[in-house]
């Protein structure tokens, strides 16, 4: 079982160790292999606005050198997790500079196969508030990139290191991370992996639509989705093929 975790931040604070709380908990039958990237060590370059990877393939983006290891360690991965601890309301800035370069692999552009029959998980802490939007960022990313089912988990930690929490709130967060793991588990271990849900379909429709009306948006776009079979009616959670 492979688990990719993305950290937004180099921090090994409240999040990183409610992320690996997670990842201990998880069933040990999975036998889960761990790829972890950091960020901004890991990845540290801002997205350019040059349109590379949308109009002459992610290939030529300018910082794909580093990119391109975390592209394929998400491309084998069952379960992906990505983290950042509140930043003013939202993600951290190298976790957004990540996400803006895989702009390309959005639904309305590149969707990967593979990503329709993965699962993931957010994991966001903050010392007082904006968990939500924060998570959400997250979670509206991993739907466009079709991924089937994810999960998220937040937490107001009241402190501004994991040290500093007190020890009854440390007691709910191993509650809660205890049933989260059991729900990941379960979703990991089912044999049959089933089809994503009813928006991501309702998503992929509409992109589908898109496409056949106006092919002169985007010929990489439209060469992509002829040789994957999509515009023939062929759905990206029914292929096997990780190209």
């Amino acid at each position: 079982m492979n688990i990719l975790i993305i950290n937004g931040t180099q921090r090994k604070g409240s999040t990183y160790h409610i992320t690996h709380q997670i990842v201990s908990k998880l069933d040990p039958r999975l036998e889960p292999v761990i790829t972890e990237f950091f960020l901004p060590k890991d990845m540290p370059h801002f997205c350019v606005g040059c349109y590379n990877c949308i109009y002459k393939g992610e290939e030529r983006c300018p910082h794909a050198t580093q990119v391109d290891p975390i592209r394929k360690a998400m491309s084998v991965a069952d379960l992906i997790i990505i983290t950042s601890p509140v930043y003013v309301f939202d993600v951290s800035g190298q976790l957004k500079a990540l996400f803006d370069h895989f702009g390309y692999q959005w639904m309305s552009h590149r969707p990967r196969s593979e990503m329709f029959k993965t699962i993931g998980l957010s994991v966001v802490t903050g010392a007082g508030a904006g968990m939500k939007p924060t998570s959400k960022t997250i979670q509206t990313n991993m739907k466009w990139w079709g991924m089937r089912k994810t999960f998220n988990f937040s937490q107001a930690v009241m402190a501004s290191s994991y040290a500093d929490i007190t020890p009854k709130l440390l007691k709910k967060i191993d509650q809660k991370t205890t049933v989260l793991a059991r729900r990941l588990s379960l979703e990991l271990m089912n044999t049959k992996i089933p089809a994503p849900s009813l928006q991501t379909q309702f998503l992929f429709k509409i992109m589908t639509l898109g496409k056949k009306g106006h092919p002169e948006w985007n010929a990489l776009d439209t060469a992509y989705w002829e040789n994957k079979g999509f515009l023939d009616g062929k759905k990206p959670w029914k292929q096997s093929s990780l190209t």
